[in-house]
């Protein structure tokens, strides 16, 4: 039993108009009017981004003698490289890239930024290059990017699951 002023935890709103979302003839779900629109026209779109990415492996693997199997592989391997890196030194990489634009500063100057923590340029250039990241550098990064030294240990070394 709820008290008189509390709003009860299941409830229904009659104003609210869903529609019916189809994939393939199949119902996939609900959703408000205002947003069907956009999301039918965001999963078709992305439909036709797998469609072209496979005709361009495929165009590939022909263009450089493969055999027809070689596709699936291509299509992971650049769908694995598209994705945002969450662990190692790409992952750091691309923060101190976001740390950059956040500051608005040139290569240069974003160098230099990092040199005034005792993260000198070719050890910044590492980083950028895909080299280990050594524990010496975890406490300069760490302030550089503004988080703690184990949230960046654990993205140079990837979460415990």
């Amino acid at each position: 039993m709820s008290l008189p002023n509390e709003p009860s935890a299941w409830q229904v709103e009659s104003s609210d108009v869903f529609m019916p979302i189809y994939y393939k003839g199949d119902l996939a779900g609900f959703f408000k009017r205002e947003y069907a629109d956009e999301i039918i026209k965001f999963l078709n779109q992305d439909e036709v981004l797998k469609k072209a990415l496979k005709l361009a492996c495929t165009d590939l693997v022909k263009a450089t003698g493969g055999d027809s199997k070689q596709v699936k592989y291509k299509i992971r391997k650049y769908i694995k490289i598209s994705e945002r890196p969450k662990y190692g030194t790409r992952a750091i990489a691309l923060l101190l890239s976001e740390r950059q634009k956040t500051l608005d500063l040139s290569s240069q100057e974003f160098a230099k930024f990092c040199d005034t923590f005792k993260v000198s340029p070719s050890e910044l250039n590492n980083i950028y290059a895909g080299e280990v990241i050594d524990d010496s550098l975890l406490s300069p990064l760490s302030r550089i990017l503004g988080i703690s030294k184990e949230q960046l240990q654990e993205v140079r070394d990837g979460a415990e699951e």
